[in-house]
């Protein structure tokens, strides 16, 4: 019975004690820290990013190998032209060599043989026309042995410098009548206006032979001439097929 109060009253001596040496400063050990530890808790939300740091020094290390090329870009745009070169120099012109000398060339010789030719020319061309043509004057009329049109017929005569039949009078007609042996076409149209008929030289004709009843620009598309077999003229469409007969001047 005795000790019991004794040591009630000493608990309460200590604890008077303390709480007055610890009045107005701050406990070091909470209850909770000097106590046994506790579970640990949930993890805390992530903070924000915080602000970019300085680029740091390159590193000291040995360097990389190259990568692979990357891709081909586009092209870029033309650059502005260069400025011309300047021009070389001209080269001098070398002087003037010599004349040479021809020993075969002997100018009377050559003027020889040109009129040999010029004389063998006119035989073989006396031979055609004798054997294939007619002979008026200084006009000779010759077949071409085709027929053809208009423009056909003067062009086949034109390769040989020579144009169209055109009868001036009674024998030189008879003289392509001969030639021509069927229907052949005369150098004689009516094609720049109607009615008119004048030569290839755009001379208005003076000797005519029209047939009975022509021309008579039948369908208004006759406006060519055509030799009948008879001697005898004719008007026709210019793009009928004839007999050509050429005329030729000495």
């Amino acid at each position: 019975m005795f000790l019991f109060p004794s040591f009630l009253l000493l608990a309460v001596v200590v604890t008077s004690y303390a709480e007055t040496g610890t009045e107005g400063v701050q406990s070091t050990c909470p209850v909770v820290a000097c106590s046994s530890p506790g579970l640990n808790g949930f993890p805390g939300r992530d903070g924000r990013d915080g602000a970019k740091g300085e680029k740091g020094e390159p590193g000291q290390g040995l360097r990389g190998l190259q990568g692979p090329p990357g891709k081909v870009g586009p092209a870029g745009s033309p650059g502005i032209p260069g400025l011309k070169g300047a021009q070389g120099q001209k080269g001098t012109v070398g002087p003037k060599g010599d004349r040479g000398e021809c020993v075969e060339c002997d100018s009377s010789k050559i003027y020889e043989e040109i009129v040999a030719l010029q004389s063998e020319l006119k035989g073989l061309k006396n031979w055609v026309f004798f054997s294939m043509g007619e002979q008026v004057g200084k006009k000779y009329f010759v077949s071409t042995g085709k027929k053809m049109s208009f423009d056909e017929a003067k062009a086949a005569c034109s390769q040989f410098h020579a144009s169209v039949a055109t009868p001036r009078n009674a024998e030189e007609n008879q003289a392509i009548q001969n030639v021509a042996k069927d229907i052949a076409y005369l150098g004689v149209t009516d094609q720049k206006i109607e009615n008119r008929f004048v030569d290839l030289k755009g001379n208005r004709v003076q000797y005519t032979n029209w047939n009975a009843g022509e021309p008579n620009n039948t369908g208004d598309q006759e406006d060519c001439t055509v030799l009948l077999t008879n001697g005898k003229w004719n008007d026709v469409p210019c793009s009928d097929r004839f007999l050509a007969v050429c005329e030729f001047s000495d």
